[in-house]
């Protein structure tokens, strides 16, 4: 159930580039967040354009970004329940939304080109996620979305681990999820 929320300047994108950018980050969000791209999870992922204007709204330095570069920049809130993805995944997913972009815009994706194009990667932590009214979370979503059984080799030793750290510095039991 990943989300990806793509802030970026008036203008950057045409309506068939909303299109393919849509569809290839898709592919990416799922691939970091629950191993592989499925249609069950392409049925809760969700890529949200959020257009403002550099003029009045992006600032750089204090300043309105009047001069920003070849398609403007890009700020890319990328939304995951706490363990779905490892270090690894999460370097590689900023390299794949890089890649994405510069692609799509035809444009020079190298450091510091597009410095100021930024990938955020937010966890919810467990019990933070709801649902159809119910609290979710990775071992839920991973199983809605058709995850990788190998995701599980990660994200359930670090909720474990998790468990342990809350129960060793005497937090409730409600403070974490069975």
């Amino acid at each position: 159930m990943p989300l990806l929320r793509i802030t970026h300047q008036r203008g950057a994108f045409t309506a068939a580039q909303k299109a393919q950018l849509a569809e290839q980050l898709t592919a990416a969000i799922l691939v970091a967040e629950v191993g592989a791209d499925t249609p069950a999870g392409r049925a809760v992922a969700y890529v949200l354009f959020d257009e403002v204007d550099p003029k009045s709204e992006w600032f750089v330095g204090g300043k309105p970004d009047l001069d920003p570069p070849k398609g403007g920049r890009f700020l890319f809130d990328v939304v995951y329940p706490f363990g779905a993805a490892s270090q690894l995944d999460k370097t590689a997913l900023h390299a794949r939304i890089n890649a994405i972009v510069a692609q799509t815009l035809d444009v020079d994706g190298t450091f510091p080109q597009r410095g100021g194009d930024w990938v955020l990667i937010h966890e919810v932590p467990d019990g933070n996620w709801g649902a159809s009214g119910q609290t979710i979370g990775i071992r839920e979503i991973n199983q809605v979305a058709g995850g990788t059984p190998e995701r599980a080799d990660y994200f359930e030793p670090l909720l474990a681990a998790q468990k342990r750290g809350y129960q060793a510095h005497g937090y409730p039991e409600q403070a974490s999820r069975p």
